[in-house]
């Protein structure tokens, strides 16, 4: 069982991922130098998406939403509803284990095959993945120094910035900033799996005040690398870079240390393989329970997920379908599986409770 503080831990090695490193850029793209500004309300966003799905839980907090899916809805389409979620949660690994493999070829590795990445990072991840949820929130919290160490590398990309950058403030339009908040919150996705490690929590309470430190420490992250990126780099380079931080890391001069990108990778590695870990840890889980008669171990769904994932890479090598494809997608599954599917369950429940 799992307390507060492996909670928060699960929560935040979830949300910061692969896509740490092309954020400031995404945002730029859509808001400009304001984009830290639609960072901080996309935490605000976040923060009420968190207040619905802590309704949700107290409904019913002994209960994974897997099951309340079946209660408030029935069962047939609480069914499909899970179906189509761990289909989701899987598109999800695919993303950010394809996009891992992209950034350690180009950035670190260009000669090698990124198939053999790919494979290595999965089997990473299976390994981790077998284990139970409060071994793997343990391991989390002993990672901890690896967002102190990235804190600091940030830091030390201040000794050339120029605050002109981000001046004025609020130059762009609302919509904009309404444009790039909305974009912060599906950068910011991994909070979602508070709904589907219920019953595996302590009985112990704030454990609404744990998510919400959980988002206010990823929010204001996110604002921080952001804003670092925006005062080092030029417009251009903001708008044209796709990995600005890792360039930052790039242009760093030491002594000490030759690349400070290649050893940010290699700390950040175990942060994006966290993301995949416990999403396929949720799937194989949940589906164990519901076939337990017909599997005896999870290590085999756990393994069928594995080849499943990678399966889709020779897929993407002949360009059945292109990448720039299948990342494009998720910006149509996020807002139906974070925000309209848990919507519509809490209205649904709130209805039922006001007839009853």
């Amino acid at each position: 069982m799992i307390n507060n503080k492996h909670l928060f831990y699960l929560i935040i090695f979830t949300q910061f991922g692969v896509a740490i490193t092309s954020f400031p850029n995404n945002i730029y793209k859509i808001a400009g130098h304001d984009g830290w500004i639609s960072t901080l309300i996309g935490g605000i966003i976040v923060q009420i998406l968190i207040f619905l799905y802590f309704s949700l839980y107290k409904k019913f907090p002994n209960k994974s939403f897997t099951d309340y899916t079946k209660i408030i809805t029935n069962p047939f389409i609480g069914t499909c509803i899970n179906i189509c979620y761990f289909i989701y949660f899987l598109y999800v690994v695919l993303v950010v284990s394809m996009r891992f493999s992209d950034i350690i070829t180009i950035w670190i590795f260009p000669k090698s095959p990124s198939w053999l990445i790919l494979i290595l990072f999965l089997i990473t991840a299976y390994v981790i993945a077998k284990n139970d949820i409060l071994t793997i929130a343990r391991t989390y919290v002993l990672c901890t120094f690896i967002f102190l160490i990235f804190i600091l590398f940030l830091l030390s990309a201040y000794d050339n910035v120029h605050i002109g950058r981000i001046l004025p403030i609020g130059q762009s339009p609302i919509k904009k900033i309404g444009s790039g908040a909305y974009s912060s919150v599906l950068e910011m996705l991994g909070f979602e799996i508070f709904l589907f490690l219920s019953p595996s929590f302590q009985n112990t309470k704030k454990k609404l005040l744990t998510l919400t430190f959980a988002n206010f420490f990823t929010t204001i992250l996110y604002t921080f690398i952001i804003f670092t990126s925006y005062i080092r780099l030029s417009n251009k380079e903001n708008s044209y870079i796709i990995d600005p931080i890792l360039y930052i890391f790039k242009t760093y001069q030491s002594k000490m240390i030759e690349s400070l990108d290649t050893v940010f990778l290699s700390f950040w590695t175990i942060v994006i393989c966290a993301t995949v870990v416990n999403y396929i840890y949720i799937v194989s889980e949940d589906v164990h329970k519901r076939l337990s008669l017909l599997v005896k171990n999870r290590k085999s769904i756990l393994f069928f997920i594995i080849i499943l994932i990678f399966a889709f890479y020779p897929i993407v090598s002949f360009r059945v379908i292109t990448r720039e494809t299948i990342f494009n997608f998720g910006s149509y599954l996020d807002p139906i599986f974070i925000i309209i599917i848990p919507f519509l369950l809490f209205l649904i429940n709130k209805v039922r409770g006001l007839l009853n």
